[in-house]
């Protein structure tokens, strides 16, 4: 099997090794840099304001979509040249950061964090529209599933090694390890330069955005935003748990996490089968009825044990969601604006991190993790209401 052939082991070995990185530097995201600024004493609230500027890129990377929708960089093409502008930018961002003094240097710090998050928000765009323009619609699905699964497997290895050298060499080498992750995905972008890819000034249309107004699509994005919030807030303050408290060590700390990551690779295998079986919409309920059990689980005075077992379930609801909702995201995008119309239902996904990240930090601060996890419960599971609205918008 040669990977710069257009063959179907090909395309999930690439959009699997672009979203395998993904997971790295979400890991340091969404845990790491919790644990890390931690040290230096700065409180939730304020670390839940720096989490969220930074998820800023990921908000407004439709505007990079349109870029690399109109602008054929270079000469190059409209999506490998920026899949690999992304990747080094990230990489080399990460790979500086442990050469900054804190607390004192935090500006520096939060800039070249902010760029390496404006590096992922570039490829992460730009292999969402080739993944749209180059995959067959029978396997989007399993493409959804793929990317998901690699994401939370990069998460997963990044949490279980990072956790460990963190423990017995230090913070540095966790860096170094995040910027080596994306080594596979430069690799196999290369070897497969240009395949899939179409021209796209022939195509593109600006009527076409007119779809985003449509009801479904709409609705879709606003029930991504919601879920987004609640389970992502939950998920960063998860070592503000009273049972996680008690642990010694990032690496302990970081497993807890990482189990959830098992969690997610394991909704994301199945989201496909599930969702042809139940449907669209059965399957979005479903994910929101675990997911409020995975929260009241997260919100209970627990031991070790249980704690991990909610976030296995935790993990678990978060991978099947995402599958579903991308899946779902892939088939209303227009081929003439895939980066574009794709980018915007990850925008609203995104803004709810974003927002997840500053309300989870202040009601943690203010109330306690288990306060959050029990308000998130109860939050998502008021998106059954926008989830039965789409449904009769559909019908």
């Amino acid at each position: 099997m040669s990977l710069s052939r257009d063959s179907r082991i090909g395309r999930l070995l690439h959009f699997g090794s672009l979203y395998f990185v993904q997971g790295a530097i979400l890991s340091y995201f969404l845990t790491f840099n919790v644990l890390y600024l931690r040290q230096y004493d700065l409180g939730a609230d304020d670390i839940g304001v720096f989490q969220a500027l930074l998820v800023l890129p990921f908000v407004l990377k439709i505007l990079l979509g349109l870029f690399s929708d109109r602008v054929n960089l270079f000469g190059l093409g409209h999506r490998y040249p920026y899949i690999l502008l992304g990747l080094i930018v990230q990489t080399l961002a990460v790979s500086l950061l442990p050469m900054v003094s804190l607390p004192g240097e935090l500006g520096m710090y939060f800039v070249l964090a902010l760029a390496a998050a404006v590096g992922m928000a570039l490829y992460d765009t730009c292999t969402d529209g080739l993944a749209v323009e180059a995959t067959p619609a029978e396997e989007r699905g399993l493409v959804q599933g793929i990317m998901v699964g690699a994401r939370a497997g990069g998460i997963l290895m990044a949490l279980l090694l990072g956790g460990y050298l963190v423990d017995q060499t230090g913070w540095p080498t966790v860096f170094l390890m995040v910027a080596l992750m994306a080594v596979p995905a430069l690799l196999i972008t290369f070897m497969r330069w240009g395949i899939g890819e179409r021209p796209i000034e022939a195509g593109f249309d600006w009527s076409v955005f007119h779809t985003l107004l449509r009801p479904d699509v709409t609705l879709l994005a606003l029930i991504g935003c919601g879920y987004a919030i609640a389970l992502d807030g939950v998920l960063s303050y998860l070592s503000y748990h009273d049972a996680a408290d008690g642990l010694k060590g990032v690496g302990l700390i970081s497993g807890l996490v990482a189990l959830s990551m098992v969690g997610r690779i394991i909704g994301a295998a199945i989201a496909g089968g599930v969702t042809t079986r139940l449907g669209e919409q059965a399957s979005l309920r479903l994910a929101i009825g675990l997911s409020v059990l995975a929260c009241l689980g997260l919100s209970l005075q627990a031991d070790t044990w249980m704690l991990a077992f909610s976030c296995v379930v935790f993990g678990l609801a978060y991978g099947f969601f995402t599958t579903v909702y991308s899946a779902a995201a892939m088939r209303l995008s227009d081929p003439r604006i895939a980066a574009s119309m794709f980018a915007v239902f990850m925008l609203f996904l995104n803004l709810g991190v974003a927002l997840g990240q500053a309300l989870g930090g202040w009601i943690t601060a203010t109330f306690g993790f288990q306060w959050l996890a029990l308000l998130m419960a109860v939050w998502v599971f008021g998106l059954l209401l926008p989830v039965r609205r789409r449904s009769k918008t559909a019908a």
